[in-house]
């Protein structure tokens, strides 16, 4: 099984609105490689519910901030949050349309997507947005 993901100092981007939505999503991913540890499909169908959630809620709060701050590089990161939709939509799609012998198999190209896909977001582009945020009073 791949290793728990765990909220690392590294990942905090100094303003507290995004870090707690953030770090409130590593339960999501964890719960995926839980599911596949499993082979849980009510608790797979609940993944994916959770990942739409996260997607509308955070990504809605800070794409708006980005426009807010004037941020340069905001449709590179829009189009990372677009893409993040895709493959879990298409995931979701395959899972549900996934002969019963199969259908952890897809899931598990969701687990591996969500543990690659959020550390690599939030250490990656994310943390482009620090020195932007630190212009924003603690609850913008």
């Amino acid at each position: 099984m791949t290793e728990k993901v765990s909220w690392r100092a590294q990942m905090a981007l100094g303003y507290a609105p995004l870090d707690e939505e953030h770090e409130a999503f590593i339960p999501v991913v964890n719960e995926a490689l839980e599911v596949l540890e499993k082979k849980d499909f009510v608790g797979a169908e609940d993944v994916f519910d959770k990942c739409y959630a996260f997607a509308r809620t955070h990504f809605s709060h800070e794409e708006a901030l980005m426009e807010k701050l004037d941020y340069p590089d905001i449709m590179a990161h829009m189009k990372s949050h677009q893409i993040f939709i895709k493959n879990i939509s298409e995931l979701r799609q395959l899972y549900e349309f996934a002969p019963e012998d199969e259908k952890m198999e897809v899931f598990e190209q969701l687990a591996n997507f969500l543990n690659v896909w959020f550390i690599g977001h939030v250490l990656s582009r994310d943390s482009l947005l620090k020195p932007f945020l630190k212009s924003l009073p603690p609850e913008a």
